[in-house]
């Protein structure tokens, strides 16, 4: 059998699988509950053990926040957990007699939606998440994509305009600063989901702040597109719970392009697994590690 942990600063889930990689159950807890990294394994050792019956589980993959150290299976220090320097592949192998593979959570989610939602039938998808902040997951031939060092994808640090704000990571201008739910909280003094509600009830103000974060979205959309030719952009997050309000934006922009001919010009469509799409490509990527 397989297992896939999507862990995230509010929730973890554990999914196991077929070797197949067909889900056959799945649970979730808060992450505050599980106070710390060694919590956290054995709340997660726990429930494969339950859940797998007299089935064994032989390869396991975590998606995380990064950054992390993808070939070492360390967590470095996620912005979202209190946690810094964990050998969390190290730690669930022992306590699993498994093999474990550390992800970062967008490529998860990106994999899972390739495999299993929205860019099924693509080889070539970018998928973006787009919350309190901006990252993505880069599948090229059919294959996810994590670059030389595991870090490719890291949309929300591309810069988009270098006059821009400075940026945490400390770029200027990087995406994030324009898109991030945080940055918009910041720079608006009113919580994203707020902002983008207001929007929608036809808030002048807020959908103003909204159009122009799309816009710098739709930027995003055209130097990728250059970059590296995807045939479409899937999209989760946060803020596609407002689709409506932001992809018209971010589709005009795209079309203005006058380099990106109609003929090779990317699909964008919102994702569809949801909250359940980290699950679902971390176990796809137990299965291809296996």
């Amino acid at each position: 059998m397989l297992a896939g942990i999507d862990l995230g600063g509010t929730q973890v889930r554990v999914a196991l699988a077929r070797s197949d990689g067909k889900l056959v159950a799945s649970v979730k807890t808060k992450t505050p509950s599980l106070k710390t990294p060694q919590g956290l394994v054995d709340w997660a050792a726990t429930e494969i053990e339950r859940l797998r019956g007299n089935q064994k589980v032989t390869s396991i993959a975590i998606g995380a926040p990064g950054p992390i150290d993808v070939k070492r299976g360390v967590l470095v220090n996620p912005p979202n957990l209190p946690w810094k320097n964990v050998p969390l592949t190290e730690m669930l192998s022992r306590a699993t007699k498994a093999k474990v593979f550390l992800a970062n959570d967008a490529d998860m989610a990106g994999l899972g939606e390739f495999h299993h939602g929205a860019g099924r039938g693509t080889r070539n998808m970018i998928y973006i998440t787009w919350s309190t902040g901006v990252g993505g997951g880069l599948i090229i031939g059919g294959r996810l994509h994590r670059g030389g060092h595991g870090t490719a994808g890291e949309i929300g640090h591309m810069i988009i305009d270098p006059n821009g704000p400075l940026d945490s990571c400390g770029q200027y201008g990087c995406l994030e600063v324009f898109c991030g739910g945080a940055n918009l909280a910041k720079q608006t003094g009113h919580p994203a989901a707020e902002l983008f509600a207001a929007a929608g009830r036809g808030d002048p103000n807020a959908r103003m702040v909204v159009a122009r974060s799309a816009r710098h979205m739709g930027l995003a959309l055209i130097s990728l597109t250059n970059a590296i030719d995807p045939e479409m952009f899937v999209m989760g997050g946060g803020v596609t719970r407002s689709w409506r309000l932001v992809a018209p934006t971010m589709l005009e922009t795209l079309r203005s392009s006058p380099f990106i001919k109609p003929a090779r010009r990317p699909r964008l469509r919102r994702a569809r697994l949801g909250d359940r799409a980290g699950q679902v490509g971390a176990v796809e990527w137990a299965r291809i590690n296996q």
